[in-house]
């Protein structure tokens, strides 16, 4: 099953009218829109449409599916955990170059030492940097946080 051509959402993306978007025979030529690429969540060609769009539409999108927030969104001391990680290079021998990893809340000033398998949730299965760089949820952290005696109980 071949997977439907994604296109620029941005309804001015053929106004650009760049080399690449003129489509059509001898005659009746036209502007088409670019390809989606990877900018908006795979919406728009480039990060330059996906602004003018968002000029135009974001506020009515937002309204249109309930979504604004008219307060500011807080969190509090005790959900204000998170997983922060370091990249230590080794310079004389680049096996020993490593990720560190610490259990962090600046509301509580703390910043504790935690395992890669504490920070990552298991052990990555590949040597690929992403693996190393996802780290658990805020919601794991505050537990782990718990477990670890770290929190105001």
């Amino acid at each position: 099953m071949s997977r439907e051509t994604k296109w620029c959402q941005n309804p001015k993306c053929p106004e650009k009218k760049n080399s690449n978007q003129i489509r059509g025979s001898k005659g009746s030529k036209y502007y088409q829109s670019n390809k989606a690429n990877g900018y908006g969540n795979g919406n728009f060609c480039t990060l330059s449409c996906y602004d003018s769009w968002s000029n135009i539409y974001l506020d009515r999108a937002i309204n249109a599916i309930g979504v604004r927030i008219t307060e500011p969104v807080k969190v509090s001391m005790e959900n204000a955990w998170e997983v922060k990680s370091e990249y230590v290079y080794n310079r004389g021998n680049d096996t020993a170059s490593r990720y560190i990893y610490f259990l962090t809340n600046q509301l509580f000033n703390v910043r504790h030492p935690i395992t890669m398998i504490q920070a990552l949730g298991s052990r990555p299965t590949s040597d690929d940097y992403c693996n190393y760089y996802q780290t658990i949820t805020s919601e794991k952290a505050k537990v782990l946080a718990e477990q670890l005696g770290l929190t105001q109980q």
